[in-house]
């Protein structure tokens, strides 16, 4: 299945906006956070590929800037900001890639732990993404 355009997918992507950003507040996150954006990430109808895009090509540019704000956010963001966020975020032509940004080093390194958390949640026969044994 081909991404569809984030105006054109707002319903599916909403919720997995909402969860994503949280990787940009300014507080570290553990293992329970983790968890939480992982089952909706596993919730989704979107692909491990998918979901790699749309946290380095969507949430990534709308709230990373978060993280270089003296007193940046902490406590989550609504999903009417998060969408607005992140629409607006699409229309700027010029954007630091996610892979070449030293300041996403921190996000990468806990998108690669949700990402692991996604895919055992996938894998587990019988499992919904609601499972919070892992």
């Amino acid at each position: 299945m081909t991404l569809l355009p984030p105006e054109s997918d707002i319903d599916s992507r909403l919720p997995v906006w909402v969860a994503c950003s949280a990787l940009c507040l300014d507080t570290e996150l553990g293992a329970p956070d983790f968890q939480r954006i992982a089952r909706v990430c596993a919730a989704s109808p979107y692909s491990a590929a998918d979901l790699d895009r749309i946290m380095s090509a969507e949430v990534w540019p709308a709230f990373g800037i978060n993280l270089l704000s003296v007193a940046g956010a902490w406590a989550g963001w609504d999903e009417v900001f998060v969408q607005e966020r992140v629409l607006q975020s699409q229309r700027r032509r010029w954007r630091i890639p996610w892979r070449l940004n030293p300041l996403a080093r921190t996000v990468r390194k806990d998108w690669v732990e949700v990402r692991r958390r996604v895919d055992e949640i996938r894998a587990r026969p019988g499992a919904s993404p609601s499972d919070q044994s892992l």
